[in-house]
């Protein structure tokens, strides 16, 4: 038998129990291999839908975000150097929270409101479309928030994809190059094994017949001494 078809081990019992053990545990690692295949891909896909969904809504509320802008500045004019001149700390904040899905350490964004942060542009549009300035910072802000959870998404639809595949490699690599392997290495160990018994069972066949040959010789030298004894005496 080939050798790179089976592992490199020397034929003998002991070598047989030890492969069909590391046999029992390859195959519940290849089944808890394949669990967990399938809970990724549950799991990828509820994640892939609700991504798919929260980037409807994400360009819904951008559309809407900038429609509010472009009403600001018909009302108010050009306000982009105001806006720059007054930005201070950020009001939305990222929060990162570390989760573990199915075995993969993933990290789940979540927008944090920081209330001890004033804003800057509380008074924007005092003298004039005040309340188109308050829709448009409130649809910006909700585009925020929906922004940092399809990023939070997008991250964890890629980690499990990722994962996924490569607990598949382990999978196929167990099925097509571990167990078969392991397979030809049991059957060549019984077949060497065989050839072993039957090999000893033969050398104890010649023995056994040299043994009967010797003691029939020696039976009959004993037969011919004795006869000539007896004619000796007669």
């Amino acid at each position: 038998m080939n050798t790179e078809n089976r592992y490199p081990v020397t034929a003998s019992l002991f070598m047989l129990r030890e492969m069909k053990h590391r046999q029992q545990q390859v195959q519940r690692g290849y089944q808890l291999l394949r669990r967990q295949a399938e809970a990724l891909r549950l799991h990828g896909r509820q994640a892939t839908a609700e991504l798919a969904t929260t980037q409807a809504v994400l360009g819904h509320k951008l559309k809407e975000a900038y429609i509010s802008l472009a009403a600001v500045k018909f009302a108010n004019g050009e306000s982009n150097a105001m806006v720059l001149e007054n930005t201070g700390e950020a009001q939305v904040r990222v929060q990162r929270i570390p989760e573990n899905i199915s075995g993969v350490s993933a990290t789940y964004l979540q927008a944090v409101e920081d209330c001890t942060v004033s804003d800057s542009l509380r008074f924007a549009g005092l003298g004039a479309g005040g309340h188109r300035t308050g829709e448009a910072k409130k649809a910006f802000r909700e585009a925020v928030h929906i922004l940092i959870k399809f990023a939070s998404l997008r991250s964890t639809c890629i980690l499990l994809d990722q994962a996924l595949r490569s607990t598949l490699r382990k999978v196929n690599g167990i099925e097509k190059v571990i167990m078969p392997k392991l397979y030809n290495t049991q059957k060549y160990i019984l077949m060497e094994v065989d050839e072993m018994v039957t090999f000893i069972m033969n050398l104890l066949f010649i023995y056994f017949l040299l043994s009967i040959s010797f003691i029939f010789n020696v039976i009959q030298s004993g037969k011919g001494g004795f006869s000539q004894t007896e004619n000796a005496q007669g």
